[in-house]
């Protein structure tokens, strides 16, 4: 069987680059490690839960470095200059958000008249709270609204956090209706 095996890697030799191979062995070694991995003849794969929770526990705990706290002070990037704050009794606020101090969240709505609008807001991680940086207006088959508020969205994202004009709320929808009744 060894000869066999000499003979097949001496006619089919491996071609791939070494990282690959490199990768392949270590990922073969970690399967080998698992206690409870069963293969079944038809190729199917199981493993206790516990187990896999237990490795994904040790993983975070070596890697929990590289993870940035929300809340804690970035070292990317500085806040942008500081804003006055409203009094609490208004459901808008502004504060001073950073730019690697924010998450993405798109959401849409349906108009009455059937058009849907797009919103890209931002979640700042370290209040919860929602600003809407862009929206487009779709109507059946084409984009339709001002051109100050068309165009990349991307870009106007960026531009709405360097600016620091965002307006601040505590929920989503509150955000969303904040940017309806200003248009």
């Amino acid at each position: 069987m060894i000869n066999l095996h000499r003979l097949i890697t001496r006619l089919f030799p491996d071609r791939r680059p070494d990282w690959e191979q490199k990768r392949e062995r270590e990922f073969i070694q970690a399967a080998k490690s698992l206690k409870t991995l069963k293969v079944t003849p038809e190729g199917g794969m199981s493993i206790d839960p516990e187990e896999l929770r237990d490795q994904i526990i040790a993983s975070r705990e070596q890697l929990k470095h590289l993870v940035h706290k929300p809340g804690a002070p970035s070292r990317a990037s500085k806040a942008a200059g500081g804003v006055e704050v409203e009094p609490e009794a208004s459901p808008s606020v502004e504060t001073p958000v950073g730019a690697m101090d924010c998450i993405e969240v798109v959401a849409w709505r349906r108009l009455p008249s059937g058009a849907a609008v797009r919103y890209v807001c931002l979640q700042s991680t370290s209040t919860g709270r929602f600003a809407v940086a862009t929206a487009s207006l779709f109507t059946e088959a084409i984009e339709c609204l001002p051109t100050w508020v068309d165009g990349n969205a991307n870009r106007q994202v960026a531009n709405a956090l360097q600016s620091g004009g965002l307006h601040w709320y505590a929920t989503l929808s509150e955000a969303m209706d904040a940017w309806d009744a200003e248009l």
